[in-house]
């Protein structure tokens, strides 16, 4: 119980913080040269022992300030003990007492998580609409009445798009920041699906364009995935989306 407890909270603080890897930057501020001078203490498995041991301390050591922020402030030494007593099998607490404690920390991140979440949300609507206003004032640009910018970069030819229509595409989708979250190029395949079952945005965007073309979508958060988490894409997000039509067959 107390261990399906502990990966619950590692889980919340993975959501709250997206810590680094194990192996990674958390190692970088240790010093090479002086664990290769150290390197005969080892023997058979102690390295790996050891490794173990140093990416767990630099995991939680690194924890202790963001923790800090939502007032959880814990005592290293008191975790060394812990650790030390759980190995030995002498706990200073029931275990009783250690499930309780570790539901309320479990409550509280999730709150604090919560909390977050909601947070960069309202960021991310004030930032997608600064981010659009913005746009909308560069050369080429169109505005819906729904609020989609498009910039068309080629017209195109053939039938007018329909929801009904079969696209297949190639697309790079990215966040106002700059950070990609989508690349059928970098896939190397293109897609096929209807256009009746993408996002209204693409819905919407596509129909400016015919077999062949090419276009810019900026799509607002009501266009997308509204306040949900998809994929990646955080919550409120206004998307970015360069989309090259390839295909385009009417079904009806």
């Amino acid at each position: 119980m107390i261990f399906f407890l502990l990966k619950r909270i590692i889980l919340l603080c993975i959501i709250l913080y997206i810590p680094q890897s194990f192996s990674g930057a958390l190692l970088q501020n240790i010093d090479i040269q002086s664990s290769l001078q150290n390197n005969n203490i080892f023997k058979n498995n102690d390295k790996l022992s050891y490794s173990l041991g140093v990416s767990l301390g630099e995991y939680v050591n690194q924890s202790f300030k963001k923790q800090k922020k939502i007032g959880i402030t814990l005592d290293k030494n008191s975790i060394l003990n812990g650790v030390q007593d759980a190995i030995s099998g002498n706990l200073k607490l029931s275990r009783q007492e250690i499930s309780v404690i570790l539901h309320e920390l479990e409550e509280k991140l999730a709150n604090a998580n919560k909390i977050q979440i909601e947070k960069n949300a309202k960021e991310n609507l004030v930032q997608g609409e600064l981010y659009m206003k913005n746009f909308s004032k560069l050369k080429g640009v169109n505005k819906t009445s729904s609020g989609l910018l498009y910039l068309i970069e080629k017209e195109g030819h053939g039938e007018v798009l329909t929801n009904n229509t079969k696209i297949t595409v190639h697309y790079k989708g990215m966040l106002i920041n700059g950070i990609e979250f989508d690349n059928s190029y970098i896939r190397g395949n293109p897609i096929s699906l209807m256009l009746k079952d993408v996002i209204i945005g693409w819905q919407e965007g596509l129909k400016h364009i015919k077999k062949g073309g090419k276009i810019k979508l900026i799509i607002p958060p009501h266009l997308a995935y509204g306040d949900r988490v998809v994929n990646g894409i955080p919550s409120n997000s206004t998307l970015i989306f360069d989309i090259e039509l390839l295909d385009a067959i009417n079904t009806v």
